[in-house]
């Protein structure tokens, strides 16, 4: 009874340590880049454009078959 009673005792502790929320490492500073807005816009003017002739494929493509 003793040897459980000790078991449980050291259960709620170590429970109770492990529960403890630990502080965080400190973060390192981080550089900001630059973002360069125009190559993004770039970038973005091309995507749209391929996704505008590929979809113009695809209804292209449907069209066909209708036929």
């Amino acid at each position: 009874m003793r040897v459980r009673l000790i078991a449980l005792t050291l259960a709620v502790c170590a429970a109770g340590v492990f529960a403890v929320p630990q502080s965080p490492a400190p973060a390192e500073p981080q550089q900001a880049e630059a973002i360069d807005f125009d190559a993004l816009r770039g970038q973005a003017a091309a995507a749209l454009n391929a996704l505008q002739q590929s979809h113009e494929q695809r209804v292209a493509s449907v069209a066909r078959t209708r036929f």
